[in-house]
């Protein structure tokens, strides 16, 4: 004889016993409790969540002889009948396989009969499959139904359901149960049952079942007819790492094991979108996890290796691929096509994928600027200090030059001698590195770009024992650097490790004896200075010709060692 499975035998009998439906529950159990229970009810929800088991024990109930706090005693006649499936006052119809209207219209006909009972309950199962002839039969029913008799329908899609029914019931949701909730119930069953699996056997019916109570059960029976053997459990892991690593190769093996297990490659797709979406709400909302709470943390970093942006784009290409395989010959194509998209953006030409190797490059490069290689300073080129511009091959001869020195052996080196500055010479900074070293190799990269395109019309130029002097080609551009003056020394004596000082100077090129003093850049003046807008107009002058400036000469101010050519 076979054994009975273990969601039937541990199917709840009270409302007591349902598992994670505490709302409908309670308004059930009131409902009958104060004696108004409706002639019609809408119960809705995924598959295996209870609703033809609630659909029973409320039938029960109704026709039960000694109902207790709004409950099934279990133990007179007619609830043993309910139980049994024998009682002539519960008649149960599978709407998907009895979708017709003559098969309603044989329903409706014993509506009008007498019961033994105080109610003749009908329960409709999959409800939203019936015909519309069928359905509008019903309907006609639900308007003016008998005061015996109680219709409730379920449904996995309430959403097909017409209108006119859903307004005629009291319409009750079923929810998939939570992780605790059903790992609790999990844990329960296998120690009444006497099965004796590793906790490994029960996380992977958690992960199959997803929430439903009898796919769960379903699942864990299976894993007692292997002896508790998770090794033929599909590793959605393994999927993951692929995304990851963007290995193309993992994911087909990855498939190829789950096939060769003898799993379908749509459920294993159906199944890695769920487990996609567990790692997508893993950073949006931790709670709605369908996961125990060990695995979370897992998921969690993988989802932060991935980013939203790539799980989204993999959902939602699963599960196009999904509604692709219903016509498919071959499924597992489908399937493989799709993973070798995600984890190759070459092979993908949406606009998603570009959108996915732009974001991966722009990452890169963020890496590499938080990084800051020592070698990267080394390879850039050398810029002349008077135009601020690269010396054409100067990275090259750099090097070379580096090469050299590192391949030629040199000898000890001789302590070196002690030199005091002149009286009046600038006073050297006290780091190994220079403020031109530091600006260039590490500041300028880090500031905003509007304050790095303005100081790359300047340089370093030296350093007068008080400040580090800027040269800028006017005094219009000094002035837009000295907006910025206050960060540029901050991020200097931040990389320095002493203060840093910075003024402007207009045209100079450091300090030798042969220069003559350059001009230093003045501070705008603040707009309430009283000396502003104070305008003597007989000490104005004309302005000297050579005074007046063209729009060449001011390119030529802004750009030094630039040469205008004239076309013939």
């Amino acid at each position: 004889m076979a054994s009975q499975s273990l969601y039937r035998r541990y199917r709840p009998r009270r409302f007591s016993e349902l598992k994670g439906q505490d709302h409908v529950v309670k308004a059930l159990r009131e409902a009958v409790r104060e004696g108004r229970e409706g002639q019609a009810y809408l119960f809705s929800g995924p598959r295996g969540t209870g609703k033809t088991t609630t659909a029973r024990i409320l039938a029960k109930v109704l026709n039960c002889e000694n109902v207790v706090d709004g409950e099934p005693c279990c133990e007179c006649e007619s609830c043993v009948a309910v139980e049994r499936g024998t009682s002539y006052d519960v008649h149960e119809l599978d709407a998907a396989s009895n979708r017709g209207i003559d098969n309603m219209r044989e329903l409706i006909e014993r509506v009008a009969l007498g019961s033994s009972g105080r109610h003749k309950v009908y329960i409709l199962d999959e409800v939203h499959m019936l015909t519309p002839g069928a359905a509008a039969t019903l309907l006609k029913t639900l308007e003016e139904p008998p005061p015996h008799v109680v219709f409730v329908l379920a449904t996995t899609d309430p959403q097909k359901v017409i209108e006119t029914i859903r307004s005629r019931t009291q319409h009750l949701q079923f929810h998939l149960l939570p992780t605790d909730t059903m790992a609790e119930h999990v844990r329960w069953v296998a120690d009444d049952a006497g099965l004796d699996l590793p906790q490994a056997a029960l996380d992977a019916a958690l992960v199959q079942g997803g929430g439903s109570v009898r796919d769960t059960l379903s699942a864990l029976e299976l894993l007692v007819s292997t002896g508790g053997d998770v090794d033929d459990v599909v590793d959605l892991d393994e999927f993951m790492l692929a995304l990851v690593e963007r290995d193309a190769g993992r994911a087909l093996a990855a498939m190829g094991h789950a096939v060769s297990l003898g799993r379908d490659p749509r459920a294993i797709t159906e199944a890695l979108v769920r487990h996609l979406r567990n790692a997508f709400l893993s950073l949006m909302a931790p709670e709605l996890v369908m996961l125990p709470s060990d695995q979370v943390d897992t998921i969690a970093v993988r989802a932060g290796e991935l980013g939203p942006a790539v799980l989204v784009r993999a959902i939602e290409l699963l599960g196009t691929t999904m509604v692709e395989m219903r016509l498919s010959p071959d499924p597992r194509i489908l399937a493989e096509v799709a993973l070798v998209q995600l984890t190759n953006d070459e092979a993908g030409t949406d606009v998603d994928a570009l959108l996915a190797r732009i974001e991966r490059l722009e990452s890169t490069v963020k890496q590499l600027r938080e990084e800051r290689p020592q070698g990267l300073a080394a390879a850039q080129a050398p810029k002349d200090p008077t135009t601020g511009r690269a010396v054409l091959g100067g990275a090259a001869r750099g090097n070379s030059a580096a090469g050299r020195a590192t391949a030629t052996p040199t000898a000890a080196p001789e302590p070196a001698a002690t030199v005091a500055p002149a009286e009046g010479a600038p006073v050297p900074p006290t780091s190994a590195m220079t403020v031109p070293e530091a600006w260039e190799q590490t500041v300028k990269g880090q500031v905003k770009p509007i304050v790095r395109a303005l100081y790359s019309a300047g340089s370093f130029v030296g350093n007068n024992g008080e400040a580090w002097q800027f040269s800028v080609p006017n005094q219009a551009h000094g002035a837009k650097c000295q907006e910025h003056r206050t960060v540029v020394e901050a991020a200097l004596s931040k990389v320095i490790g002493a203060p840093v000082k910075v003024e402007f100077v207009v045209g100079g090129r450091g300090h030798d004896d042969d220069q003559a003093p350059v001009a230093p850049v003045t501070p705008p003046q603040p707009a309430d200075d009283p000396a502003v807008g104070e305008i003597d107009l007989s000490e104005l002058t004309d302005a000297p010709p050579e005074a007046v400036r063209t729009p060449i000469d001011r390119l030529a101010e802004a750009f030094p060692g630039s040469e205008f050519v004239t076309e013939a």
